[in-house]
């Protein structure tokens, strides 16, 4: 499997130097800047076959907003047309797709694709990650992209949350995206910036692993925020 980047390097190899023609294959396209197996034959089955959990619906096809708000990363659907359309956003409102720009080729684009109206306007929303699956029992894997923003909060700001949990600052928040995205906490936990109080939980889980002698492994330190923003782990 490719991270977000990598499947954005690869698309943009593939417009240089494609080891295929491209025609009619968005799915294919998107699933394999991913590195992933197929699993559905086309964009409209592929969107059909994601868990909602994945989802994040259209508001309304010509809202400029809601197409900003779509991360690198994202793998847009359509569903007009017999089998739709997929493509994968770049962000700041650019996309690659497949047969827009040239036929049989990928290039970038605007994400929207106003020249094809119909997908366009028949937009189903995009997924922040695509189910596959992960062995022959049929189980189900999340492609997920990192909460973090990669900023390193002050640690005497999330002391501040970690002394006060009522209080939900930046740093707090910086601290739970960092902690979902080590895999601690809820599955589908997603830290709402300036809602998120001090992750209790989900320290508690990470001490249990990195500090299993501590009294109270809810409590929040400069060795936990060594190794958690600045070592990785």
């Amino acid at each position: 499997m490719r991270n977000v980047e990598q499947a954005l390097a690869w698309m943009e190899k593939q417009s240089k130097s494609p080891s295929q023609d491209w025609t009619c294959l968005c799915q294919s396209s998107v699933r394999q800047a991913y590195g992933m197996p197929a699993w559905a034959p086309s964009a409209k089955q592929a969107w059909d076959a994601v868990g909602s959990k994945y989802k994040h619906p259209v508001t309304k096809y010509d809202d400029k907003g809601w197409w900003a708000s779509i991360p690198a990363g994202g793998i847009v659907y359509s569903l007009a047309g017999t089998y739709g359309h997929a493509w994968l956003s770049a962000g700041d409102m650019a996309g690659w797709t497949v047969d827009y720009v040239r036929r049989g080729h990928i290039d970038l684009a605007d994400i929207r694709l106003k020249g094809w109206s119909s997908y366009y306007k028949g937009v189903a929303g995009w997924i922040d990650g695509c189910q596959w699956y992960a062995d022959n029992k049929h189980r189900f894997e999340g492609l997920r992209m990192d909460l973090w923003d990669g900023k390193i909060p002050p640690m005497e700001n999330v002391m501040a949350a970690n002394d006060d949990r009522t209080l939900a600052n930046a740093a707090v928040w910086r601290l739970s995206c960092r902690l979902a995205d080590l895999g601690y906490g809820s599955r589908n936990w997603t830290p709402i910036k300036y809602e998120q109080t001090y992750p209790v939980r989900a320290m508690e889980a990470y001490n249990d692993v990195h500090a299993p002698g501590m009294e109270d492994k809810s409590q929040y330190g400069p060795k936990a925020h060594d190794r958690i923003f600045v070592k990785g782990k």
